[in-house]
């Protein structure tokens, strides 16, 4: 196995970590509650503070992505969230714990902007299948970790403990790995070689293409709303809107992730062929009617099936859109990643508010429809805009020969 495809691995691997540990606050939430006698509202400020954490760390990411190695300094931020996980499982005050989540926050941003930018960058013209795979092994992690936490809580391990477990599991992992960390480091090298070659033809950033980048960016933003509209809201609207029993309405989100696997997976075996511009295109719109139609329909388990469906058929838009924003701006994939994933998290933080909005002063149908409109407005936005864009590079897998 070539150093580019151990380094691909390297970064999958990665991505399954850091996906199990983004959701282990909503199965831990409870505990923090009872411990720290905590209102609701002082409950979700801890979210709030990890995603504000997280936008922080995106701006840090769009300064530092592009400077130095991307391998160091995934290494880097994934020892740091190792820390500041330890740090939340150790907090014995409600303002230390807030604090550790929001440097957790941080951690978390820059490893993902630097894992999607690195494997980008080891797969120039074939990015498209990579960074499916690499947010595929992300779904797992996510889909998995509630798993692994329930399982933690049950054998009674208080919520501090599972922080702690993860917290060990990662420095294990960066321990275990310590011989391999020369070759990966080496990998990230490979960029400066290329653009010092003479006989290697780089695109030019121009204006244009930056601009594209921007507007592409409002994919991810509407995209968000979408994903975290369902994400925070579709368990609460089948038991109080469809009359779901409890256990229906979690199974409904995670049918919801399964089908988000299964559409990362099939789009890392079909995106060479196909195109990630036609697959936005048809999947954002294909699942803007699944979703309106889990919304609409009066039964709960056709509810699920849709909902799954609309997984499917989105699933593979975060990093198809980074494909594309690395295709226009080649030399600069740290930056498309973080300016996208501050885009793309200004949709997470609003979304959840703006449908508990709706649904308090309309009606809750008409806020679940959101998530619906929102993904229809992306769907529109890559039929209109990304298919009249023009081709930048083609897929080809010669990046990850070396």
């Amino acid at each position: 196995m070539t150093t580019g495809r151990k380094a691909l691995l390297t970064n999958d691997l990665a991505m399954l970590l850091y996906g199990i540990s983004a959701v282990l606050i909503g199965p831990t939430l409870p505990g923090m509650i009872a411990q720290f006698d905590l209102s609701l509202s002082a409950a979700g400020l801890i979210a709030t503070m990890q995603n504000a954490g997280g936008f922080i760390g995106a701006v840090v990411a769009l300064v530092i992505a592009d400077r130095f190695s991307r391998p160091g300094m995934i290494l880097v931020s994934f020892a740091l969230l190792a820390a500041a996980l330890f740090a939340v499982g150790m907090a014995e005050r409600y303002l230390t714990l807030v604090i550790a989540f929001a440097a957790s926050g941080l951690c978390i941003r820059v490893l993902d902007v630097m894992l999607n930018a690195h494997t980008g960058e080891l797969a120039e013209g074939n990015s498209g299948k990579a960074l499916s795979t690499l947010h595929m092994f992300y779904s797992i992690g996510a889909f998995v970790g509630p798993l692994v936490v329930r399982g933690l809580v049950r054998t009674t391990m208080a919520w501090s403990g599972v922080y702690q477990i993860v917290a060990a599991g990662y420095l294990l992992v960066l321990i275990g790995a310590a011989g391999f960390f020369r070759s990966y480091l080496d990998s990230g090298r490979r960029r400066s070689s290329r653009e010092q070659a003479p006989a290697v033809k780089r695109h030019t950033p121009s204006r244009s293409s930056a601009a594209l980048v921007g507007m592409l960016s409002f994919l991810l933003f509407f995209y968000a709303i979408h994903q975290i509209g369902l994400v925070a809201w579709l368990p609460y609207y089948l038991e109080v809107g469809r009359g779901a029993s409890s256990d229906l309405a979690s199974y409904a989100l995670s049918m919801y992730w399964i089908g988000i696997i299964a559409g990362r997976f099939i789009s890392s075996r079909v995106v060479a062929r196909i195109g990630a511009r036609r697959i936005l295109c048809i999947g954002t719109l294909l699942a803007a009617a699944a979703t309106a139609g889990g919304i609409l329909v009066p039964s709960p388990a056709w509810a699920v099936v849709l909902v799954a469906a609309a997984g499917m058929t989105s699933g593979a838009t975060i990093p198809l859109a980074y494909s594309v924003g690395y295709t226009l701006l080649p030399q600069r994939t740290g930056s498309v990643t973080a300016w996208m994933s501050i885009i793309m998290l200004a949709g997470r933080l609003l979304g959840p508010w703006f449908i508990g909005t709706v649904a308090d002063h309309v009606t809750l149908l008409a806020a679940m429809l959101i998530p619906a409109a929102a993904l229809m407005g992306s769907g529109t936005f890559a039929a209109v805009v990304l298919l009249a864009m023009p081709e930048r590079g083609r897929e080809q897998p010669s990046a990850l020969r070396g």
